[in-house]
């Protein structure tokens, strides 16, 4: 605890988030969607261009992104991009960041595109198709 100038005890929170909460707090579903369809090397990541940015937000989640890489694509990516990149560790960290960070914006727009999708088919199971008829409001 912690006092402030007025004498007055403060309670300073401290919120952490995980990688996938950082990547979906830093762009929203469109931006989501523009990285899906021209990936992050093409510049649309705006807050994870350049090395500086790639490199702390790797070294600040590392276990968390390989372990999450790994389980979604299996080792054999974390390889390859290992290869791509000898001796070029700076490299490697921005290539499986870029990764993880296209990985998130697949599901966020994946979840977006299957939650509109849900919403459509129980609208039409409220009204079916030709269930809109002059007949049915006959009686107004």
């Amino acid at each position: 605890m912690d006092r402030c100038p007025l004498g007055h005890i403060v309670h300073l929170a401290i919120v952490t988030m995980n990688a996938i909460q950082t990547i979906k707090a830093t762009y929203d579903y469109d931006q989501c969607k523009e990285i899906v369809d021209h990936g992050c090397e093409s510049g649309v990541c705006s807050e994870h261009i350049y090395y500086g940015d790639t490199v702390k937000f790797f070294d600040r989640y590392e276990n968390e992104v390989i372990h999450w890489l790994t389980d979604q694509l299996g080792d054999d990516v974390i390889e390859e991009i290992w290869k791509r990149n000898p001796g070029h560790i700076n490299g490697y960290k921005n290539d499986i960041v870029w990764c993880f960070i296209e990985m998130v914006a697949m599901s966020v727009v994946d979840a977006k595109e299957e939650q509109e999708l849900s919403d459509d088919q129980t609208i039409e199971g409220y009204n079916p198709a030709g269930s809109m008829t002059m007949s049915r409001y006959a009686h107004v």
